[in-house]
């Protein structure tokens, strides 16, 4: 008999921290291009780091009273991967803080980079020591705890030396490169991802887009290397937009919260190269992307409420 409550909430829906956060970061860089006062921005701030909160004290309120529950999530060969979308979050978040209040920005950068290197090197470890996982269980999640070592220099620049956010890069660059070989055997002679997973494919543009980002804010040049990792993010995003249908016509999933941040990032992206280049294509780009962010926050959104209030959000499975 299925059963609901707290006890079941999805860590899954941390990445909807993950994609509101990112929404917050396009949304500033969006004002400062169109010369807009930053009342958007600031409205998706304050609403990222409500949304935070109630995940992680229900988090706590889960570790407290059904800590096995959350022992096994971590053990997970796809939950696992969600517990990263924290320490992604509060690096985001402080991104965004910096532009606000710096000191806070600091602390909250210092827990998401200490608690980031944990998740890196305790999911590698499992990975290596483990033998229950298989082939057939990778997917695109498992780039969530990934993913992260890329994001840490977007507020790391500000907070730390050049040494420290160059090493996580190069850790989050060179294993997103392993995954990408490995999920594209998966993707390429294994069967299909089942349907909860299929919206994680949008993933595979967060290595390279974010990789973009941090990058030139580690070199502040638009060179080869830089116009690589945009030149791939944005092939992705044509692949996975070839394929929409495919995506459309399933029903709704707590996953379905990853098309969300990859978007973002390509959008924060696509606004970098235009300011710039200067390049009309770019100028278009922005303005499907944009669009694109504003549809997805407003459906993921409705959809996520709709199945709260069905009580179908939060069920054993």
């Amino acid at each position: 008999m299925e059963q609901h409550g707290l006890r079941y909430f999805p860590i899954g829906l941390f990445a909807s921290v993950m994609g509101f956060a990112g929404v917050t970061i396009a949304s500033r860089h969006l004002e400062e291009l169109l010369n807009f006062p930053h009342y958007v921005s600031l409205v998706f701030l304050f609403f990222s780091t409500l949304l935070f909160l109630v995940n992680l004290a229900i988090l706590s309120y889960r570790s407290i009273h059904f800590l096995q529950d959350v022992r096994e999530d971590f053990n997970h060969p796809v939950k696992m991967n969600f517990f990263a979308a924290i320490s992604i979050s509060l690096l985001l978040l402080a991104e965004s803080y910096y532009h606000y209040v710096p000191a806070l920005s600091f602390v909250v950068w210092v827990v998401g980079a200490v608690l980031q290197l944990y998740l890196t090197l305790k999911v590698l470890s499992n990975l290596i020591w483990r033998q229950s996982f298989v082939i057939a269980q990778f997917n695109p999640a498992w780039f969530i705890p990934i993913v992260g070592n890329i994001v840490l220099p977007l507020a790391g620049v500000y907070h730390v030396g050049k040494d420290i956010n160059w090493l996580f890069f190069s850790v989050g660059i060179v294993f997103s490169i392993i995954y990408l070989t490995i999920m594209m055997q998966r993707l390429f002679f294994d069967p299909s991802l089942p349907n909860p997973l299929m919206a994680t494919l949008f993933i595979l543009m967060a290595p390279p887009a974010v990789g973009f980002l941090s990058y030139m804010k580690l070199t502040g040049n638009l060179n080869v290397f830089a116009h690589i990792l945009f030149g791939f993010a944005f092939f992705i995003f044509l692949l996975l937009l070839f394929n929409i249908k495919r995506f459309i016509v399933l029903p709704f999933f707590v996953s379905w919260w990853a098309f969300l941040f990859p978007t973002a990032a390509l959008t924060i992206a696509t606004i970098h190269m235009f300011v710039v280049t200067k390049s009309i294509l770019y100028a278009w780009s922005l303005v499907f992307e944009s669009a694109g962010l504003l549809f997805l926050i407003i459906v993921l959104s409705w959809k996520t409420v709709k199945l709260a209030v069905n009580k179908k959000l939060c069920v054993s499975q």
